[in-house]
């Protein structure tokens, strides 16, 4: 199940940050050697702040099997402030109708070929669902450069910004590797071709543990 909360629902909902932080420090920072902001194991950033968007898939038991975090990026964009020279094609990396996904992590408890795909299917859906119902047009992130045959499979529409570039000092480096800006657009037929990426049905994809004022996108 994929629930929706927001940064500002943090004092109502501790057990899923405290969890969520903790996952991100394991995977980018122990796992992928990444120089991040931390604080007795948990990774927080700037980010998540109380604007920030989270998408969760919950296992029955509790715990969180990915996450992807969105931002507007008027006024949080990972890309804007650390990787512009990512962007060669004239947008703006800021835009009332364009947010920014970031800690993009799937790794479901059981693991299957089919599985994995409908773990990313069921997180990406709810997040272009939400899109969908909230007037944005295009999810913009920084992924691996060697993911995106991936995500063209996830939404064929999919556009790079720009070039691909080393950072962290290279692939070779702990904790650096090479990554590209993209742009995932949003729309219900992209929306029920990331359904069928995961076979899933095509019911709706989330439900909201958020607050009254939440209830109306990976590096």
């Amino acid at each position: 199940m994929v629930i929706i909360i927001k940064g500002n629902d943090r004092a109502e909902h501790p057990e899923y940050f405290n969890q969520l932080f903790k996952l991100r420090y394991k995977i980018f920072v122990e796992g992928r050697g990444w120089s991040l902001p931390t604080k007795q194991g948990l990774e927080i950033d700037q980010y998540d702040d109380d604007d920030a968007i989270y998408f969760l898939d919950i296992s029955e038991d509790g715990v969180i099997e990915g996450t992807v975090r969105i931002t507007p990026t008027v006024k949080s964009s990972l890309t804007a402030d650390y990787f512009p020279h990512l962007i060669e094609n004239g947008q703006s990396p800021r835009s009332h109708l364009v947010y920014e996904a970031t800690r993009y992590i799937v790794r479901p408890t059981q693991k299957s070929r089919e599985l994995n795909r409908a773990a990313k299917s069921r997180l990406l859906a709810a997040l272009t669902e939400w899109c969908l119902e909230h007037d944005v047009q295009s999810i913009q992130t920084v992924i691996d450069s060697n993911t995106l045959p991936t995500f063209l499979e996830l939404n064929p529409k999919v556009m790079p910004m720009g070039l691909s570039y080393a950072y962290g000092g290279g692939r070779n480096t702990h904790g650096g590797g090479d990554c590209m800006a993209i742009r995932w657009p949003i729309s219900q037929e992209i929306l029920e071709g990331v359904r069928l990426y995961g076979d899933l049905s095509l019911l709706r994809a989330v439900d909201s543990l958020a607050s009254e004022h939440t209830a109306e996108m990976i590096h």
